[in-house]
């Protein structure tokens, strides 16, 4: 039932016709405003003036007749119902009617149909209406999604790159396998580019690695990590730093300077947690510095844990921080060090969906120790994917076992 007060402009010449539609549509309880023409000119002022919802029109008038008025209404463009409302007519007359584009036509004789006609005709119009907008809505959808599409397309080749480039920094599996033949890495960066890393390198007979883990990861971490190590290959390689309390120092005072932190408008707050060793393989002696980052060492049938300083490398806070530490023990043919960033024991999972924590890491270093390398690599690997189960992934994830 219509309720919404209609506008129809009528076109008729018959006053007495007028007086009969007008009856019916009040009895009908069909609200509306009309305004009656009976000329062209009127005609196309009062679509413009008037604006109506609706046109109701007479077939034949002395110089005008409704194909013409339908014609005007459709080169205006105006999305209104048109119904064709006259004495008889033939069938083919009525066909054309509705092909050229006249929502429907009712005989003068059965007016009773008019109601449900103008009922009928505003609903279609509505309904094409919201099909338009529909339409139009998924079109710009469509392309908006095209377009998010290309730029996420061009972000992963821009991300798959600098992976590659990452990936051709860091010293791979097999240049550590020919420092410790018996050794692995499990680096599993949590998006596609990550912001643990692990470096190593040799000189003056000492060999050097450390495994960090930046502030954030994917494109953010994956930046601070070129950065440390950079800084680490020049700290050791070129300004001949060896001790592993200054190598941090070092590389505290490097990563601020290098992201302007000292700077009071910058707000950039960036670092990295870090384990770093030195190891003497003539001397059977390993010096252990470590910021957030703890060194697990196993000698003989003994599972040691040395802990660095309670606080990471670089930030605004950095001179107020404690004074690295070097730790020094001395190692046996057959022992092993584990060095890792943090995200195996924050791993969700396991029954209650929790973190594994540091308890639980420790837990499966000492109770596959006594594994061989490659089998306690195996393991450790099984029991990640175990405890995770179907949940995502927390963190960036590195661990790196030696063989001593």
């Amino acid at each position: 039932m219509l309720t919404d007060r209609l506008k129809i402009l009528l076109l008729e010449d018959s006053v007495s016709d007028v007086i009969l539609l007008e009856r019916l549509l009040h009895k009908s309880n069909v609200p509306h405003t009309m305004q009656v023409v009976d000329t062209e000119a009127d005609f196309r002022l009062k679509l413009d003036q008037f604006q109506p919802d609706l046109v109701l029109s007479d077939h034949a008038l002395p110089a005008f007749n409704s194909m013409e008025a339908l014609q005007i209404v459709r080169e205006k463009g105006l999305d209104i119902p048109f119904i064709l409302v006259t004495g008889a007519v033939s069938e083919e007359f009525a066909v054309n009617c509705i092909k050229a584009g006249a929502d429907d036509y009712i005989l003068k004789d059965r007016l009773f149909r008019l109601p449900t006609s103008i009922e009928k005709a505003l609903s279609s119009r509505k309904i094409g209406r919201e099909k338009q907008q529909i339409e139009s809505l998924h079109l710009r959808l469509s392309k908006t999604y095209a377009e998010l599409a290309e730029k996420n397309r061009n972000i992963t080749e821009s991300i798959r790159y600098a992976k590659c480039i990452q990936q051709s920094m860091l010293p791979g599996q097999e240049a550590l396998g020919r420092y410790f033949p018996r050794s692995f890495i499990i680096n599993k960066p949590k998006d596609m580019i990550g912001g643990d890393f692990y470096w190593f390198t040799e000189r003056d007979g000492l060999f050097f690695i450390a495994v960090a883990d930046c502030t954030g990861h994917g494109v953010p971490g994956a930046l601070i990590s070129m950065i440390g190590f950079n800084l680490l290959n020049e700290i050791v390689q070129v300004r001949n730093t060896l001790k592993t309390d200054l190598i941090l120092e070092e590389l505290g005072i490097g990563i601020q300077k290098v992201l302007r932190q000292g700077i009071p408008e910058n707000s950039s707050n960036d670092g990295m947690d870090i384990a770093l060793c030195s190891i003497d393989r003539v001397n059977h002696q390993i010096n252990f510095s470590g910021a957030n980052r703890p060194f697990f060492f196993k000698k003989g049938r003994e599972f040691k844990i040395l802990r660095g300083i309670k606080s990471g490398i670089g930030g605004k806070e950095m001179v107020v921080r404690p004074k690295q530490e070097s730790h020094q023990v001395s190692y046996s043919e057959g022992d092993m060090i584990y060095l890792c960033t943090d995200g195996y024991a924050d791993q969700f999972g396991g029954k209650h969906s929790k973190k594994m924590m540091n308890r639980n890491l420790i837990k499966i270093l000492q109770a596959s120790h006594s594994f061989d390398i490659f089998r306690q690599h195996e393991l450790m690997l099984e029991w990640l994917e175990k405890w995770k189960g179907k949940l995502e992934q927390t963190d960036d994830i590195l661990i790196v076992g030696l063989e001593l």
